[in-house]
């Protein structure tokens, strides 16, 4: 069995190239083992942790909807959705995600709790994006219930699916970076933000509703 590499929701704006801190081709090194993954805070990490369960309460409250499967007591564990994408003699790549949580058969939930104070909650998820669009892809769900949560200053959306945005510009990027991780190394081929700006640059709308 060859080399096996999981593009996961959670990472996969570094893999389309929206991400502010690790470009396409850092992440590539970490994933073939060129470079070593920077540390991360614990104590951002627990904070999200810590406050998800808040963020589903908001969310239940606002909608008048159960949450299910998002890892609280009696709603269910959270589901890990994975799908093989491509492979070759030397190495597989599946894709993956686990959403914070679902409402019925068309929605997700995803919970964001930024440890510092964010004035403009709808500008804030925009990061997210990425995430919140392949989790839908992945699952075939319609949209996504999102809660910045923030205490006593909360902030509920939903996010449709965007089809424009996934099949014209997350989607080729990831189909790009699979292929490059198949041959184990990169080219001048390979398209970064420093030389092919305006692949990186989203045309469309973006349909971000504060619910």
């Amino acid at each position: 069995m060859g080399k096996a590499y999981n593009l996961r929701a959670s990472m996969i704006s570094r893999v389309v190239g929206t991400d502010a801190y690790c470009s396409r081709q850092n992440y590539f090194d970490i994933l073939v083992g060129n470079k070593e993954e920077r540390p991360v805070n614990q104590q951002y990490t627990q904070h999200g942790k810590d406050c998800e369960r808040y963020g589903i309460a908001e969310i239940m409250l606002h909608t008048g909807e159960l949450v299910n499967n998002c890892g609280l007591d009696l709603l269910g564990e959270q589901i890990n959705t994975q799908a093989d994408y491509m492979s070759n003699n030397d190495c597989s790549i599946i894709l993956s995600c686990t959403p914070d949580g679902y409402i019925g058969d068309k929605h997700l939930v995803e919970i964001k709790a930024p440890y510092y104070i964010q004035d403009d909650a709808k500008e804030y998820i925009k990061r997210y994006l990425p995430q919140i669009y392949f989790q839908q892809y992945l699952t075939g769900k319609e949209g996504t219930y999102v809660c910045v949560y923030q205490m006593n200053n909360s902030t509920i959306m939903y996010i449709p699916k965007n089809e424009k945005y996934l099949h014209d510009f997350m989607l080729p990027k990831i189909f790009e970076f699979s292929n490059y991780l198949l041959k184990g190394k990169l080219d001048n081929k390979f398209k970064t933000k420093r030389k092919d700006k305006k692949e990186f640059i989203y045309n469309g709308e973006l349909d971000v509703q504060v619910a």
